[in-house]
């Protein structure tokens, strides 16, 4: 599970995938309503003029030097 105190703080913070490749900025996060825990996040990714909206799960994520890094693998 993502393991920051408070996930609000982490906005706009870099997310790579579970290589260490950067993915973008978190952009905002979802949390399950049974839970109340963070269970998925949106990441701006791309070019500053062209960029998309990528949904990430949060479970499994971890925080290594300041960027969030998710549990999936990512494209190849």
């Amino acid at each position: 599970m993502f393991e920051a105190a408070n996930i609000g703080e982490w906005r706009g913070h870099d997310v790579a995938d579970a290589q260490g490749h950067k993915i973008g900025g978190l952009e905002a996060f979802y949390v399950d309503t049974r839970t109340g825990l963070p269970s998925f996040g949106t990441v701006k990714a791309g070019m500053p003029t062209r960029h998309r909206l990528v949904l990430v799960p949060l479970h499994r994520a971890t925080v290594v030097r300041g960027t969030s890094r998710s549990a999936t693998t990512g494209s190849k």
